[in-house]
C-alpha cells in the first residue's frame, strides 16, 4: 500500500520529465515545467496538512467506537463534517489563489496556478478515501486497501501517459484528481457491502458542487483596486459559511433547543 501510494505521489513528476513533448511550453524546458508543477503542488499542502491531522485522530476514534450500535450513523456524520471543513480550505485557497500564489517566490512558477484548485480537490478526495478506509480496517479486510492503492497507481500511470503529451502538467493534475476520486468511489462501493454506513452522498455531493461553482465564478473577478478585489473575493468566500449555517448549524441548533 505504501509503495503504491508513493507511485501516486511521485510518478507524475517523473513522467513529466520523460514524456512531455519538447517545446510544449514555448521557450521553456521540461525541467521548468516540472518546477512549475512542483511549486503549485505545494499550495495543495494546506489541504494535505489538514487531512494528515485528521488521520492521526481518526483511526483511534473509529476503533474505539466500532462496537457501538450507533457507530455507522456517527461515522456518516464525521464524513459530512470532514468534507465541509475541507471544502472551506478548498474555497479559501482557490478564491484567494492570486494572493496565495505570492508564496511562490519565483514569479515564473505562478503561471501554473490554474492547476491548484484541481490538486486541492484531488487531496480532498484523498481525505475522503482515508475516511472511508476504516471499513476494511474494522472488518479485517485490509487486502482491499492494497487492491485500491494498486488500482490508483495504475490510473496514475495510464492517466499521465495519456494526458501529459496533450495537456502538459495540467494533465497530471487532472490525473491526480481522477485517481483519488476513483479510489474514494470504489472504497465507498465495497465498504457498503462489508460495513454499511449511511453516508449522506447527495448532501456531500451537493456541497462539493456548490463549492466548485463558487470557485469557477470567482475566476471572473476583475477589479481595479486591491481593496475592492479583496472585498469581492471575501464576499464569495462568505457565501459558503452562510450556506452551512442555514442548512446545517441552524437545523442542529433547532433540534438541540
Amino acid at each position: 500500500m505504501g509503495l503504491a501510494g508513493m507511485v501516486n505521489e511521485l510518478m507524475d513528476r517523473i513522467l513529466l520529465g520523460y514524456i512531455l513533448p519538447d517545446n510544449f511550453y514555448p521557450g521553456q524546458s521540461k525541467l521548468h515545467a516540472i518546477g512549475v508543477y512542483g511549486a503549485c503542488y505545494k499550495l495543495s499542502m494546506f489541504m494535505a496538512l489538514a487531512i494528515q491531522a485528521f488521520r492521526y485522530a481518526a483511526d483511534p476514534f473509529f476503533f474505539s467506537r466500532a462496537a457501538d450500535k450507533n457507530a455507522p450513523d456517527l461515522f456518516a456524520k464525521v464524513m459530512t463534517w470532514f468534507v465541509l471543513t475541507c471544502l472551506s480550505i478548498f474555497l479559501l485557497v482557490s478564491i484567494f489563489l492570486p494572493y496565495f500564489g505570492l508564496l511562490l517566490r519565483k514569479p515564473e512558477f505562478r503561471e501554473g496556478l490554474h492547476i491548484v484548485p484541481y490538486l486541492l480537490l484531488a487531496n480532498l478526495f484523498l481525505g475522503v478515501y482515508y475516511n472511508l478506509s476504516m471499513w476494511y480496517k474494522l472488518t479485517d479486510k485490509t487486502v482491499f486497501g492494497t487492491y485500491l492503492s494498486i488500482g490508483g497507481a495504475v490510473i496514475t500511470l495510464i492517466g499521465n501517459l495519456a494526458l501529459i503529451p496533450v495537456l502538459g502538467y495540467f494533465g497530471s493534475a487532472i490525473t491526480t484528481l481522477i485517481c483519488y476520486f476513483t479510489m474514494a468511489l470504489l472504497s465507498w462501493y465495497y465498504g457498503q457491502k462489508y460495513y454499511p454506513v449511511p453516508y449522506q452522498i447527495f448532501k456531500i455531493s451537493s456541497y462539493i458542487l456548490f463549492a466548485v461553482i463558487l470557485v469557477a465564478l470567482s475566476r471572473f473577478i476583475e477589479t481595479d483596486s486591491l481593496p475592492m478585489d479583496l472585498f469581492v473575493r471575501g464576499l464569495f468566500l462568505l457565501i459558503y459559511p452562510i450556506g452551512i449555517y442555514l442548512f446545517e448549524i441552524r437545523k442542529i441548533s433547532a433540534k438541540l433547543s
